[in-house]
């Protein structure tokens, strides 16, 4: 966490220095400080985002290859003349047991063009999109396999 504090910090000063770097150091460890002593961050979480990172770098890739798909195939659908669009609402459960891994599959599914997450009901979740075709595979979709890879707990 110290080094994302520094690394924002000379992201946002604009310039590499001598007191830029010093300063941020500085205030990077307050802000590193404050953190562990008043909001409960423990290193150990440190280590875990660090053994995580591949399998999150693996998932924002595909999370935007799959955007990028899925807005060609929703061009696709207007521009294409006497194309009838199905719109759905598709229901499925997902095996995902935290919060926030449903938030992420639910604005994922979201974030690519025609499907939007209506609801998530313990687990339950629930999809409008705009063509039959869009919601194909959406039960057992990569983004959940993903997703269920990063839940898991690492081994020590």
């Amino acid at each position: 966490m110290f080094l994302l504090f520094f690394l924002i910090w000379i992201l946002l000063s604009g310039e590499l220095t001598g007191w830029v770097c010093l300063s941020g150091a500085v205030v990077s460890l307050a802000l590193y400080a404050f953190g562990v002593k008043l909001l409960g961050y423990a290193p150990r979480y440190d280590l875990l985002a660090l053994r995580k990172l591949g399998k999150g770098l693996r998932y924002l890739s595909y999370l935007i290859a799959e955007m990028l798909k899925a807005g060609f195939v929703v061009m696709k659908l207007i521009y294409t003349r006497g194309r009838r669009m199905e719109p759905l609402l598709v229901r499925f459960d997902t095996g995902l047991t935290s919060p926030a891994a449903r938030a992420i599959l639910g604005d994922s599914i979201t974030l690519t063009a025609g499907t939007i997450t209506v609801e998530d009901q313990d687990g339950h979740l629930y999809v409008h999109a705009l063509d039959r075709s869009l919601a194909e595979g959406i039960e057992n979709s990569e983004f959940q396999r993903l997703l269920l890879e990063l839940e898991e707990p690492d081994a020590p």
